[in-house]
């Protein structure tokens, strides 16, 4: 009966900045940043290895240079902690498209949207918000089906680095 009122830790879902780095994945980026440091590679991809070590090395050492000279965050965009080091960057994307409530909405297109005006939302109204605006028309953001719900993570941008991963 005790399992029964077992409370359920929220702490995954915030998720970690910082991977858990042990000894032997820090010794194995070192040689992965100077397999792929010394190698004559094209495209980033390795033209001969003699095994599948030099293979993995050269890999894991083109991840641990993206992370350094890309910005690129190692976290899981879908947690919660990335909020704090990410910005959206949202040139371009059609957000917020007023639609008149008697005609049949139809969705921007390329050329209406490259430049959205900005729209002022009347807050003072009796009707609900989607009768008078649909929001991501073009399903850049959200996507048209749940493949593309995560869309909008494409769209991050990082404005705050943390600290080194090494």
């Amino acid at each position: 009966m005790a399992h029964a009122f077992k409370t359920i830790s929220a702490k995954p879902t915030f998720g970690t900045i910082r991977e858990n780095l042990y000894q032997s994945d820090y010794i194995n980026r070192k040689k992965g940043v100077i397999t792929f440091s010394n190698s004559h590679s094209r495209c980033k991809r390795i033209k001969f290895a003699p095994s599948y070590n030099i293979i993995n090395s050269f890999n894991i050492g083109r991840y641990t240079r993206s992370l350094d000279n890309c910005n690129i965050l190692p976290v899981n965009k879908s947690n919660l902690i990335v909020g704090q080091y990410t910005k959206m960057n949202l040139t371009d994307v059609c957000c917020v498209q007023e639609i008149d409530p008697t005609v049949n909405p139809t969705p921007c297109t390329l050329t209406s949207c490259n430049n959205c005006p900005n729209i002022s939302i009347d807050t003072n109204v009796s009707y609900p918000f989607y009768f008078k605006y649909q929001i991501d028309p073009r399903g850049e953001l959200f996507g048209k089906s749940q493949c593309g719900e995560l869309n909008y993570t494409h769209y991050m941008m990082i404005f705050y680095q943390p600290l080194n991963i090494f």
